[in-house]
This record gives structure tokens, C-alpha cells and sequence, in this order.
């Protein structure tokens, strides 16, 4: 196989660009010095190696060259990461300033609008001018910031000049294993302050782009439809179906819901969309025996129009562009080389904005193009038994899914088995309601009643398609635990070996279970020898986790409504598919006896409620309830007090602390009184607060509150 000296240059530009999304940290080194020695000793690997395996590869001098651009790329990719400018907003709440102020705002709404899982309406506001009690006068101000705004009977609409009094804030990183990290979302953005609005009153309209088209076609979506409970569901999935999720107000359980088997890529206008569009506007050109140039300038017409209408989405951008090259090689009579061409494109696209690289939906978006065109036809091939449109429904989401999973299993660690087979059944819906939401949005555009006509038509399938994803989503998933980068590399390696050579593709079965093992050996391994216990930063109720070998323990409380967002990515994260022991506590269940399964649990007092935990040879007591300060402490001999107390709030009586003595203690909240520090440190005992993040234990590391997200 050879190799296009600009595809090398291609793939070290990307690579430079990913290796600044590595989580390296030596010896405390700047991130310049620690990428340019990465680059400098995979440089000097591939000199020295990869000519003698590969002769009829890249020359040690092209290989040189690779590792120049790809160090190069790196630095880029650092110097466009978004930073605060000096006026930025974010600059209020430096230090020593207090983190959260009292501010009221004017600025422009932009991006957002969904109603977030609070009830309230999300934006980025643009802000324009500043004003700070005491001050009287707005001052001028820069940056934009995340706003929150509470529902009101007229929702908030983009490109609204609006002015806002809120709580104004730095976005918090997570404080639980496995929750996302939204203030970095945020910061790759470039917003780095939130504001909580209170009041907000509308200033003026400024221009909108295609802004007023798009809530129109919504509308007309909708109007036909039950405003009472999910009634317009079925119309905002069409919406989103053919504009995107971003451009419309999805409620949470139905982006929960498709996220949960597997199909929140149908929420997002994708390249199947372009390519549907595009193709029937070529196809009906045919048909109606124009020329084949006026029907590529209508596809091209249609193309800009509908990458505006979608709001320059980084899958739209590089399906409208591959399809442009199409356009191209079929004017010009020539044959594309659509991985040379889609290589092109991901390098023009992160040459202007390289923060797309760390960006999950961008890299999910080539991957799945780059399998269906590399794995389609030898899997069409392999279902040549089936009629050939049968064997493209199989073969299309096949492909995509085998490309995208090694990543997806690195920042999930779950996979879910029935997705495939689900998105193979649904895509003649698929296909029904994105063609048919595209003739219902120009409908809506011209004639809007005729719209909501169409849009009411369509509600039967989108209904059927919200009816099947929420049979699949009682169908269990798996977890795999943490997939290294190592491992995501040679899985992509096997791919490319499969897809390059055909001694490799012969024996894709004996590849596919070596890759089978290097998930699963590792996830074996961590589960017969993890011991830890993690005791998460909660609200009102402890929750823990207790692992070890042949038993996980979990204990929470049925009420809380957020434990299972809670666990479920941590769970996920440590490989663990089955709780032996869930103790879900419960008023009624305090004093009672436990489940078999709970042995190592038990009852050491009613009032207040103390669970006592058995772990790893320690005695941990759970405060269900805090004591109050004239309730009498526990006298028990030393051999029976606890190692360690776990307790919410921000007090606990001195008294029981004096009584107990326990070596550690652990308080589930932002921080404690500096008396309650003192009366622990009296009897030298140690004090952890999960406000510096959730609290794990392991035998060899003992306690440790940086925990790794």
C-alpha cells in the first residue's frame, strides 16, 4: 500500500492537533516542553523503524517532516485554545473578588434556548454592558456568558437584545467520578462565567439570519399537535430530525430516551440528511432530464440554504462539503477519492477552528463517515445473499457503528448491544421521516397550515419510532469500565490494517477477537482485584459505593431523584454491571433487617440512624441522621468504635467526636467551621470534605479526594 505524501501531511496535522487533548503530566513540565518531546520521540521511532516494515511507505525524510508538522499543529492547537480577554466578564470573579456577584446585564441571546433539565431556558448571552450595584451607569463590557433563565409564558428567543439581573458565577468542574465536565465544555467555547437569571426585560430585535426560518418551520411542526403533556413530542422530533437538536427545545426525557439506545445521533441534522437532500435534488434533476450542470447548481443552492437553515453544525459543514466535491468530480466528469477528499476536509475544518479536535460529536462525525466508506462495500460483499437494498440497510449502520465504538467506549465505558440492531430496524423510519420532514419544512416556509398539515401526517411514524426506542431502552447495557488510549489505538490500528491490507481483512475474525480480549481481559483483571469505596459529594443523603472482589455494595436513598444520573457513569466507568448488594434506604427501613445479600450491613442505632458498613477489615458508620446537640453520645469500648464516620452537613456535635474518636472523619458537604476542624484535630484525627470532590479509599492509596474525571 502506499501512502499520498498529503495524506501524511493531512494525518499529522490532526494528530498534532489530538495529542493536545492528552492528559500527560511529567515531572510538573510545561505542556510546550512535554509535546515536543512526545513528537520528538515518535518522530525518531518512525525514522528509525517504520522504513525497514514498510518500504513502500513515507521516506525518513517524509517522516521527518510528518513530526515537524504535527509538533507544529500542537502548538496551534494551543495557541487558539479560548481565553479571557482583558474586559471579559469572567475577569470580575478573579481572585481575590468574590465568586459569585450580583450583576445586571445587557447583551444579545445567541446559541440555546432548550429548557435544561432545571425547567429553565439556556443561553449563551453576548454581553454588551455591565452594570454592578452600587454603580448607577451600565459600563461597557465584553465575553459572553452561560445564562439560565426561568420559563416564562413568552419563552426567550435568539438574537433577543435583552437586559438581565442575575447571580453571576465561575461554571464549577465536577465533583463525582464520571459526571461531565461542563465548565470545560464551556471554556472550549470561550465562555467562562455562567449568569443565574432572576429578571430579564427585552431591549430590542436584532437581525436573526435564518433564525425567524427555522422557529417557523417548528412552529408549523407543532401546531396541529396536543399541547398537553407529550403531545408536540412527535413534531419537535421531526424538527430536530431535519434542523438539529440545537435548534430546537427538545424536552430532557426525550433526548434522555434516545441517548439511552443509542440514537441521539437522529437528533442531530447529520450527513444522512445532506445526503438525502442533495441526492433527491440530483435524483428529481435526472428524472426531469435537465442538464447535469443546472441540477448541480440547484443541489449547490439547496446545500448553502440548508447549511444555513441548520446553523453551520460541524457534521453539517463536512457532509455539505464531501458532497461539494461530489458535485465537483461529477461535473468535471472524474472520479473522487472520497478518503482523500474527507481527510482534506477534516484538516481545512480544524485549520480554522482546531478546538473542533477535542470536540466528541466532530471526531464521532468522521469516524462514522470514514467507516461507511472504507467498510460499506466489502461488507455488501460479504451480505450479497440479501437483496442489495436490504444488505445497504444492514451494511450502512454496521459500518458506522464499528468505527465510532472505540471512542465511544473511552468516554462512556458502557456499550449498548441493542443499538445496532435498533438503528437497522428503524432506518426506513428514519428515512420516511427525515425526507418527509424536509417536504414538511419547505411546506411550512411557503404555506405554513399546509406544513402543519404534513407535520400532523408525520406524527404517526415519529410516534411509532418514540414507541420502539422505549421498548429498547428496557434492554440492559454493558459496561466495560476505563478504556485507555492505548487500547482505542489499536483498535483504530487493527481497522486500518483490515481496511489496508487484504492478508489482514482474510482474518478479521482472529483480529476481532484479539481486540475482543484487550477489552475484556483488563475489565476482568480490575474486578478481581479492586478494593474501594467511594462516597460521593451528595446533597442531602449519602451515597456510597463499596467494591470488591465478587461484591458491590451501594447505598442510597429512594427519594433522591439524582442518584442514578449519580451512579450510572460511574458504574459504567468501573465496569460494574450487577450491585449483589443495593441498600436503598427508606424511613421505614431504618432498624429493620437487611437483605441477605447485605451481611456485611447493620443497624448500630435507631435514633439517630447509623448504618454500620464492614469493609475491608474497617468498621465505617453511616449517619443517616445527624445527632442533635442534646442527644446523648454512644459509649462503646475502643474495639468497637468505628475507623471512620461518614455524615452530611456542615456540623456534628463535639460531643459524639469525643465519645468516638474516630480516626477519620467525613463530611459530605462545601466545607465545615474551622471549630469543627479543631475539635477532630484535638484528638489528632483527620477531617475530609467532599467539597474538594468525592472521597475514595483503596487499601494501598488509603483516602484521596482528587479524584480523576
Amino acid at each position: 500500500m502506499r501512502f499520498h505524501p498529503l495524506a501524511l501531511i493531512c494525518l499529522s496535522f490532526i494528530l498534532g492537533l489530538l495529542g493536545t487533548g492528552l492528559d500527560v503530566d511529567f515531572f510538573n513540565l510545561n505542556q510546550l516542553i512535554v509535546l515536543a518531546g512526545l513528537w520528538f520521540f515518535a518522530t525518531a521511532i518512525a525514522i528509525i523503524f517504520l522504513p525497514l516494515v514498510w518500504r513502500r511507505g513515507p521516506t525518513r525524510w517524509q517522516w521527518l517532516l510528518a513530526g515537524i508538522i504535527a509538533l507544529l499543529a500542537s502548538y496551534y492547537a494551543l495557541w487558539r485554545i479560548p481565553q479571557p480577554g482583558l474586559t471579559d466578564i469572567s475577569r470580575l470573579l478573579d481572585p481575590p473578588a468574590k465568586s459569585f456577584q450580583t450583576i445586571t446585564a445587557i447583551g444579545t441571546l445567541k446559541a440555546g434556548g432548550r429548557e435544561n433539565a432545571q425547567g429553565q431556558q439556556q443561553f449563551w448571552l453576548k454581553v454588551e454592558q455591565l452594570q454592578r450595584p452600587p454603580e448607577k451607569e451600565f459600563r461597557p463590557r465584553s465575553g459572553t456568558v452561560y445564562l439560565t433563565l426561568p420559563m416564562g409564558e413568552q419563552p426567550w428567543q435568539q438574537c433577543q437584545q435583552i437586559r438581565v439581573t442575575g447571580l453571576l458565577y465561575r461554571p464549577s468542574t465536577p465533583q463525582n467520578p464520571g459526571a461531565f465536565n461542563f465548565a470545560q465544555y464551556l471554556a472550549r467555547q470561550g465562555i467562562f462565567a455562567g449568569l443565574r437569571g432572576e429578571t430579564a426585560t427585552l431591549v430590542g430585535e436584532n437581525f436573526c439570519g435564518l433564525n425567524p426560518l427555522r422557529q417557523r418551520i417548528v412552529n408549523a411542526q407543532t401546531a396541529w399537535l396536543p399541547v398537553q403533556g407529550q403531545g408536540q413530542w412527535p413534531g419537535l422530533l421531526i424538527s430536530s430530525i431535519v434542523l438539529g437538536a440545537k435548534s430546537v427545545n427538545l424536552p430532557t426525557e426525550l433526548r434522555n430516551l434516545f441517548q439511552a439506545v443509542g440514537l441521539s445521533h437522529f437528533l442531530a441534522a447529520s450527513g444522512y440528511q445532506v445526503s438525502l437532500l442533495v441526492g433527491t435534488v440530483l435524483l428529481l434533476g435526472k428524472k426531469a432530464g435537465v442538464s447535469s450542470k443546472l441540477a448541480i447548481a440547484v443541489g449547490l443552492i439547496t446545500l448553502a440554504f440548508y447549511l444555513g437553515l441548520t446553523g453551520l453544525e460541524p457534521s453539517v459543514i463536512r457532509a455539505s462539503l464531501l458532497w461539494v466535491g461530489v458535485m465537483a468530480a461529477l461535473a468535471s466528469e472524474e472520479k473522487l477519492n472520497t478518503v482523500g477528499a474527507l481527510l482534506l476536509i477534516a484538516t481545512v475544518m480544524l485549520l480554522v477552528n482546531p478546538v473542533w479536535s477535542q470536540a466528541l460529536g466532530f471526531q464521532l462525525s468522521f469516524l462514522a463517515t470514514l467507516g461507511i466508506v472504507v467498510m460499506v462495500p466489502p461488507l455488501q460483499q460479504r451480505l450479497d445473499f440479501l437483496p442489495g437494498k436490504i444488505a445497504g440497510v444492514i451494511a450502512v449502520p454496521l459500518a458506522a457503528s464499528v468505527w465510532t465504538t472505540p471512542i465511544l467506549l473511552q468516554q462512556f465505558g458502557y456499550f449498548i448491544p441493542a443499538a445496532l440492531p435498533l438503528n437497522i430496524l428503524i432506518t426506513p423510519l428514519l428515512t420516511l421521516l427525515s425526507l418527509g420532514g424536509m417536504v414538511s419544512a419547505l411546506c411550512a416556509l411557503i404555506f405554513p397550515p399546509l406544513g402543519s398539515a404534513t407535520g400532523w401526517l408525520l406524527a404517526f411514524p415519529a410516534r411509532w419510532l418514540m414507541a420502539i426506542a422505549d421498548q429498547f431502552q428496557q434492554l440492559p447495557t454493558v459496561a466495560v469500565g476505563e478504556v485507555g488510549l492505548g487500547q482505542v489505538v489499536i483498535m483504530y490500528g487493527a481497522f486500518c490494517l483490515i481496511w489496508a491490507f487484504p492478508w489482514w481483512r482474510r482474518r478479521w475474525g482472529w483480529v476481532a477477537t484479539f481486540l475482543l480480549g484487550t477489552i475484556i481481559l483488563p475489565l476482568i483483571f480490575s474486578l478481581q482485584t479492586r478494593v474501594e469505596l467511594t462516597i460521593f459529594d451528595s446533597k442531602e443523603f449519602p451515597v456510597i459505593v463499596a467494591q470488591s472482589p465478587g461484591a458491590v455494595t451501594t447505598i442510597t436513598r429512594a427519594e433522591d431523584q439524582s442518584t442514578p444520573r449519580l451512579l450510572a457513569p460511574f458504574l459504567a466507568q468501573k465496569g460494574i454491571n450487577q450491585v449483589d448488594c443495593k441498600l436503598t434506604i427508606t424511613p421505614a427501613i431504618i432498624g429493620q433487617p437487611l437483605p441477605p445479600s447485605c451481611a456485611h450491613l447493620s443497624w448500630v442505632a435507631i435514633s439517630p440512624g447509623i448504618l454500620q458498613l464492614e469493609f475491608a477489615q474497617k468498621r465505617w458508620w453511616i449517619f443517616l441522621q445527624v445527632p442533635q446537640k442534646d442527644q446523648t453520645a454512644l459509649k462503646l469500648p475502643l474495639d468497637q468504635r468505628p475507623q471512620i464516620i461518614i455524615w452530611v452537613g456542615q456540623f456534628f456535635p463535639y460531643s459524639w467526636l469525643d465519645s468516638l474518636r474516630p480516626p477519620t472523619a467525613i463530611a459530605i458537604a462545601p466545607y465545615v467551621s474551622k471549630d469543627l476542624e479543631q475539635a477532630i484535630g484535638k484528638y489528632r484525627g483527620q477531617l475530609w470534605v467532599t467539597g474538594q470532590g468525592a472521597i475514595q479509599w483503596n487499601p494501598r492509596e488509603s483516602f484521596n479526594s482528587s479524584v480523576n474525571f
